[in-house]
C-alpha cells in the first residue's frame, strides 16, 4: 500500500525538527497535518510540488515547503515532488513551456538559450518572461493535475486490492475453522478411548 511505501522512504518528524536549518521552523511544524501520511495529504502535497517544480525561479524546495505549511498538507511529499523538474529535465520542460506560451500568446519564437546564472535571470529572461511563465503556469497546472490523479488512482486500487484480498482471506479462514460445538463433540469421545 502506498501508505506503507511513504513511511519507508519519508523522514520522521522527530528527525527533521532536530535539524539546525528548521528550528525557526520548531512551532509551525508541531502541527501533525504536516506530517499526515494519508491518501489526502500525501495526493495535495505531489500537486503541490508538481506544480511548484514548474515556476522557473530558483527556490523551488523552499517555496514547495512554504506552500505546504500554508496549506497544511505533507511537507516532505511537498518537497521531494519539486525534484521532479531537475537539471536533466529543466531545460526540456522549459523549453516546450515556452513554446506553448508563444503558441498561446501568438508571439513569435525568439532563441532559447537559458543558462543556470544570475546574469542570464537578469538579461535574458527579459525577453522570454512572458511566454515562459504562462507556459509555465499551464505546464504546471497539467503536470499537478496529472500526479494528482495518478497517485490518487493508484492510492485506490491499493486499497480496494488489499480489502479484497482481506475479504478473501476472512471467508478461507471462516471455512477452515469448525463451529465451537463441533470441536467439543469430536474431542469429547476421544480422550475417552
Amino acid at each position: 500500500m502506498p501508505r506503507r511505501f511513504f513511511k519507508k522512504v519519508l523522514p520522521r518528524p522527530r528527525h527533521l525538527r532536530d535539524r539546525w536549518f528548521l528550528r525557526p521552523f520548531d512551532a509551525l511544524l508541531h502541527d501533525p497535518a504536516l506530517w499526515a501520511i494519508h491518501r489526502r495529504s500525501v495526493v495535495r502535497a505531489l500537486a503541490v510540488g508538481l506544480f511548484v517544480s514548474m515556476v522557473p525561479i530558483p527556490g523551488q524546495t523552499a517555496l514547495a515547503g512554504v506552500l505546504a505549511l500554508l496549506i497544511r498538507v505533507n511537507v516532505p511529499v511537498a518537497v521531494l515532488a519539486t525534484l521532479f523538474n531537475n537539471p536533466v529535465t529543466m531545460y526540456p520542460l522549459f523549453y516546450l513551456a515556452y513554446r506553448i506560451g508563444t503558441e498561446l500568446l501568438g508571439v513569435p519564437p525568439q532563441p532559447f538559450d537559458m543558462e543556470l546564472s544570475i546574469e542570464w535571470l537578469t538579461a535574458g529572461l527579459g525577453r522570454l518572461w512572458q511566454p515562459l511563465l504562462l507556459g509555465c503556469l499551464i505546464m504546471g497546472t497539467a503536470i499537478a493535475t496529472v500526479g494528482f490523479s495518478i497517485l490518487n488512482l493508484l492510492w485506490r486500487l491499493m486499497l480496494a486490492y488489499r480489502f479484497r484480498n482481506r475479504r478473501q482471506l476472512r471467508k478461507w479462514t471462516k471455512k477452515k475453522r469448525k463451529p465451537r460445538g463441533q470441536q467439543q463433540a469430536t474431542e469429547l469421545p476421544a480422550s475417552e478411548e
